[in-house]
C-alpha cells in the first residue's frame, strides 16, 4: 500500500501561499524580453516556471509513505533448572524435583516436536547460564542430573533472548523451583522479566518444590557472620551473627561459639540459646571472645541439629581472626569538631597496629564539666594520649592529674593547637604545665565565643621546616627531607607559646622561617611528650600528600610510644574473602614494608598453598608496583587452606613470613535453602501480564502448548518505508544541483540572447 502527503514547513499551508507568492512576484521582476523571438521568451518563462515550482515543492515536502508485508520467524523458549537445588524433595516429597521436571518435559515432548515443525522451539538447561539442548529424532537429549552450583535465573533469561534477537518470542516457559542463588548475577532477576515484558513476550512459569511454609522446608542456617576479624591481643572481640529459623517456631536452640588455634585445638568458648517466634524469622546472636596471644584462629558459630532438617550443611559458619601482637592504643581528647581531628583519626586508622579510641568534651556541654573519666588513665589502658583543642576546664585538675602521672609511668603525650590549647585553654595553672615542653602565659584563658588574641595566635600562613633530623620530621631520605616540608601546604596558623623550655632533653623539632617554634619534644618522667602549635596538617591530605600526612602522624605515635625501631620489617598477606565455595578463585595480594608503612621495592616474595591434607604447594606471584597477587583456580576439595609468604630483600636477608588462612565450604549455595519459591517465579510471569504471561501449574503446561499451537503468532511483520523530498543527504544535494543548473541555465541563455 503507497500513500501520498504533504508535510508543508512550519506546518502550514497558509505559511507556504505567502511564501509562493512572495518567491512568485521576486522572481517574476524583470527586464522587458520583448525584442526577444516568442520561441526564446517561452523558453526563459518555462525555466522561472520550473524553478518557482522546485521551490514551492521544497516548501510544501512531500512525502511518500508504504508498507510491504515481511515474513518473520518465531521461536518458542523452553528454559529448565539444572541446578543442585532441583535434587531436593518435591511438594509431594516422594520424588525430587528434578524427578517431577523430567516427568513434565517428557510428557510435553511430543507436543514441542509438534510445535516445532512450525515454530523454532529451543530449549535450554540453565544454572549459571544456559546450554542448548539438542534434538535428536524428534527428541530432546536430556541431562541425566542436575549439577549447576549456582541458578542465575535473571543472566539465563537475558541470555536466552539475546541467542534468539530478530526472531519474534511466542513466549518463554521457564521450569524450576525459582530459588535465585547467584553471587553475583550479571542480570538482576526482575529486570529480565521486566525486559520481556517491554518487547512484548509472555513469560510462563512452571514451578516445582515445597514454599517456604511447608513441612520439607524445616531448616536453621547460620548467616551474616563476618568473614574475618582483626583485633590486638587481649581485647574483647564482639562476635554477631543471624541465625535463620524455618520451621522451629517456639523452639529452643542452642548456639556455640568454638575458637581453632594455628594447632588445630578447639575449645568452645561461648554459648547462646536462640527461639523464633515466627517461621522464617532472623535471631541475633551475639558472642564475646578475649584472644590470649597474638596468631590466626578460626572462629565458628553453629546452631545444633534440629530433628528433621533436610540439610545441616548450612547449621554453621567459619570467620578467621588475626590476632595482632602488641599493638599500640592510643586515646584521642578532643573539644570541638574541626578538619584535623578528623583527617588524623583517619591517618591513625590505615594502620593496622594502632588502635584509636576517641572521646569528645563539646562546649555545649561545659555546664557538665569536669567530665568523669573514671578508670580512663590508669595503668596500661593505652599508650600515647592526644590532646586536642580542648579546654582545661573539660578534664579538671583531677583528669589532669592523673594523664600527667602516665606520663611520668612511661606514656606519650601530644598537645595539639588550637583555639582553647595550651595559653587560651588555661593549660599552665594545671598539672601538665610541668609535663608540657613549652611555656605559657601564667594569666592566660581565652574565654567561648571571645575573638583570638593576638599574643596567643600567630596568623597563617606559616610554612613548617625541620630544625634537625629526628624520628618525627624524617618524611623522606635525609637529602630530600627539607624539600619535602618545603613542599607541603602552610599552616594556616598556631598557637604562640610564651617560649620553650630551656632544660635538658627539650628539642625544637620544626619552625617557621622566621623563627617561630611549632613543634617541640621533650621527656617528662619515663615519658615523651611533643608540643605542636599547628592545627591545619589535614591540607596536606587535600593537597594530595595523603601519604606524607599517614607518614608524619604514624611516625609521631611510634615515637611516643618508644616504637621508633626503624629498622623493623612486616610482611603481610591479604584475603579480602575467606569463605568460598568448592570451584571459585581465590585472589590475594601480598608484600613487604618498613615500619614506617612504605614498601620494600626490593623485596622478593615465594608463597606456598597448604591444603586440608597438609600437603603444600608452590603459588605464583606476579609484580604489581611494589607489590605481589596471586590466585588459585579451582579448588574442589573442602576445608582450611594455608597460604604462607616468605620475603627476603635483594642481598637475600629475611624480612619475615606472614600466613593467612581461608576455607573453602563443606556447604553447597543450592542446599542452603530448601524451600523453592513458587511466590517468585509467579511474580516473574506477572511482570509480563500484559502480554500473556502467567504462572502455569505442571499439570496446565500441555494445555498452554496446546494454547499455543491453536493460536499461532502473525508471523507476518508490516515494514514501513518512509520518503520525503530532501529529506536525505543525497536527495537535498540532488535538488540542489537542480535548482543551481536551472538558475545556471538561465542566466546562460540570458547572457547568449543579450539581455545581461
Amino acid at each position: 500500500m503507497m500513500n501520498w502527503s504533504f508535510q508543508p514547513i512550519l506546518n502550514s499551508y497558509w505559511a507556504v501561499a505567502v511564501l509562493a507568492l512572495g518567491l512568485v512576484l521576486a522572481l517574476w521582476v524583470r527586464p522587458s524580453y520583448r525584442q526577444l523571438s516568442a520561441a526564446r521568451r517561452r523558453a526563459l518563462l518555462a525555466l522561472r516556471c520550473l524553478l518557482t515550482l522546485l521551490v514551492i515543492l521544497l516548501m510544501l515536502r512531500p512525502t511518500h509513505v508504504s508498507t510491504q508485508s515481511k515474513s518473520q520467524s518465531a521461536a518458542l523458549l523452553v528454559l529448565f533448572d539444572q541446578t543442585r537445588s532441583m535434587q531436593l524433595p518435591n511438594a509431594s516429597g516422594d520424588i525430587s524435583r528434578w524427578e517431577a521436571q523430567c516427568n513434565t518435559l517428557t510428557q510435553i515432548q511430543p507436543l514441542l516436536a509438534d510445535l516445532n515443525r512450525d515454530l523454532e522451539v529451543k530449549v535450554y538447561a540453565y544454572d549459571a547460564g544456559i546450554r542448548s539442548q539438542v534434538w535428536q529424532d524428534q527428541r530432546l537429549q536430556m541431562p541425566t542430573a542436575a549439577e549447576g552450583e549456582q541458578t542465575d535465573i535473571g543472566t539465563s533469561l537475558h541470555q536466552a533472548i539475546e541467542q534468539e534477537l530478530g526472531k519474534r518470542l511466542v513466549g518463554v516457559i521457564l521450569l524450576g523451583d525459582g530459588t535465585q542463588t547467584a553471587f553475583q548475577p550479571e542480570v538482576e532477576i526482575y529486570d529480565a522479566a521486566r525486559e520481556l515484558g517491554n518487547r512484548g513476550y509472555p513469560l510462563y512459569t512452571v514451578s516445582y518444590g515445597p514454599a517456604g511454609d511447608g513441612t520439607q522446608s524445616r531448616d536453621v542456617a547460620v548467616e551474616n557472620l563476618p568473614e574475618q576479624y582483626t583485633v590486638f591481643v587481649k581485647n574483647e572481640l564482639p562476635v554477631r551473627g543471624l541465625i535463620r529459623v524455618r520451621g522451629y517456631t517456639n523452639q529452643e536452640i542452642l548456639v556455640t561459639l568454638t575458637v581453632e588455634d594455628d594447632s588445630g585445638t578447639r575449645q568452645d568458648v561461648g554459648q547462646a540459646r536462640v527461639q523464633a517466634s515466627q517461621d522464617n524469622q532472623q535471631l541475633d546472636v551475639n558472642f564475646s571472645y578475649v584472644p590470649p596471644r597474638p596468631g590466626q584462629y578460626r572462629l565458628i558459630v553453629k546452631a545444633a541439629e534440629q530433628p528433621g532438617e533436610l540439610v545441616t550443611k548450612n547449621n554453621q559458619l567459619s570467620a578467621f581472626l588475626t590476632v595482632l601482637e602488641g599493638g599500640l592504643r592510643v586515646l584521642y581528647l578532643e573539644g570541638e569538631p574541626r578538619q584535623e581531628q578528623k583527617f588524623i583519626r583517619w591517618a591513625l586508622d590505615a594502620s593496622p597496629d594502632i588502635d584509636l579510641d576517641f572521646q569528645w568534651f563539646p562546649s555545649r556541654l561545659r555546664d557538665s564539666w569536669p567530665v568523669p573519666l573514671g578508670d580512663t588513665f590508669t595503668e596500661g589502658n593505652f599508650d600515647a594520649y592526644i590532646l586536642g583543642d580542648c579546654d582545661s576546664l573539660a578534664l579538671g585538675d583531677e583528669n589532669l592529674q592523673q594523664l600527667a602521672a602516665e606520663v611520668d609511668r612511661g606514656k606519650g603525650l601530644i598537645a595539639l593547637g588550637g583555639y582553647h590549647s595550651f595559653d587560651p585553654g588555661g593549660y599552665r595553672n594545671t598539672p601538665l604545665a610541668d609535663v608540657l615542653p613549652v611555656d605559657m602565659d601564667r594569666f592566660a584563658r581565652q574565654d567561648f565565643g571571645q575573638p583570638d588574641v593576638a599574643r596567643w595566635h600567630v596568623p597563617g600562613p606559616l610554612v613548617m621546616l625541620p630544625a634537625r633530623d629526628h624520628p618525627v620530621t624524617m618524611l623522606a631520605a635525609p637529602a630530600e627531607n627539607e624539600q619535602v616540608w618545603r613542599g607541603l601546604k602552610p599552616l594556616k596558623g598556631a598557637n604562640r607559646w610564651a617560649g620553650v623550655k630551656d632544660v635538658p632533653g627539650i628539642q625544637l623539632l620544626a619552625q617557621s622561617p622566621d623563627g617561630v617554634p611549632l613543634l617541640v619534644a621533650g621527656e617528662f618522667g619515663g615519658g615523651r611528650v611533643l608540643a605542636f602549635a599547628g592545627d591545619s596538617t589535614w591540607q596536606w591530605w587535600r593537597q594530595g600528600q595523603s601519604a606524607v600526612h599517614r607518614r608524619f602522624w604514624r611516625q609521631i605515635v611510634l615515637w611516643l610510644a618508644r616504637r621508633d625501631d626503624l629498622t623493623r620489617h612486616d610482611v603481610w598477606v591479604d584475603l579480602p574473602q575467606r569463605r568460598f565455595s568448592a570451584g571459585s578463585r581465590v585472589a590475594f595480594t601480598a608484600g613487604a614494608r618498613t615500619a614506617m608503612g612504605d614498601a620494600i621495592a626490593d623485596a622478593v616474595l615465594t608463597a606456598s598453598l597448604r591444603g586440608p591434607d597438609g600437603s603444600t604447594t608452590p603459588l605464583r606471584l606476579s609484580r604489581q608496583a611494589a607489590d605481589y597477587a596471586g590466585t588459585i583456580d579451582r579448588l574442589t576439595r573442602t576445608g582450611d587452606y594455608q597460604i604462607d609468604v616468605t620475603a627476603v630483600d635483594s642481598a637475600g636477608q629475611s624480612l619475615g613470613t606472614a600466613t593467612a588462612h581461608f576455607e573453602v565450604l563443606d556447604q553447597d549455595v543450592e542446599f542452603a535453602n530448601p524451600a523453592a519459591d513458587p511466590d517468585q517465579m509467579a511474580h516473574l510471569a506477572d511482570l509480563t501480564r500484559d502480554a500473556g504471561g502467567r504462572a502455569v501449574a505442571p499439570e496446565q503446561l500441555a494445555a498452554l502448548l496446546d494454547e499455543i499451537k491453536q493460536n499461532p503468532p502473525e508471523l507476518v511483520e508490516e515494514v514501513l518505508t518512509r520518503w520525503q523530498l530532501a529529506d536525505t543527504t543525497w536527495d537535498a544535494w540532488s535538488v540542489l544541483g537542480v535548482f543551481v543548473g536551472l538558475l545556471t541555465l538561465e542566466w546562460f541563455l540570458r547572457k547568449r540572447w543579450g539581455l545581461v
